[in-house]
């Protein structure tokens, strides 16, 4: 999950940098590699995302067998 979380951080920051300096970045002056980045970051929020909700379902999934086998032996 820190990683995810880390992934996420940067990919904000990321996109974040990419809206300084410009009042519109995509039309105002912008390059084609601009865009490029700016479509890479967001999808690596998305994934880093993902990421996340995985290991905190993976996480609740643990919980659970967890609880049902003590369950049984208690």
């Amino acid at each position: 999950m820190q990683n995810a979380s880390a992934a996420f951080e940067a990919s904000a920051n990321g996109i974040n940098q990419a809206f300084q300096g410009a009042s519109n970045p995509l039309t105002s002056g912008s390059t084609l590699g601009d865009s490029v980045s700016l479509s890479t970051q967001v999808a690596s929020l998305a994934k880093s995302n993902l990421d996340f909700n995985a290991n905190v379902k993976m996480e609740l999934v643990n919980n659970e067998m967890s609880q049902s086998t003590f369950s049984i032996l208690g």
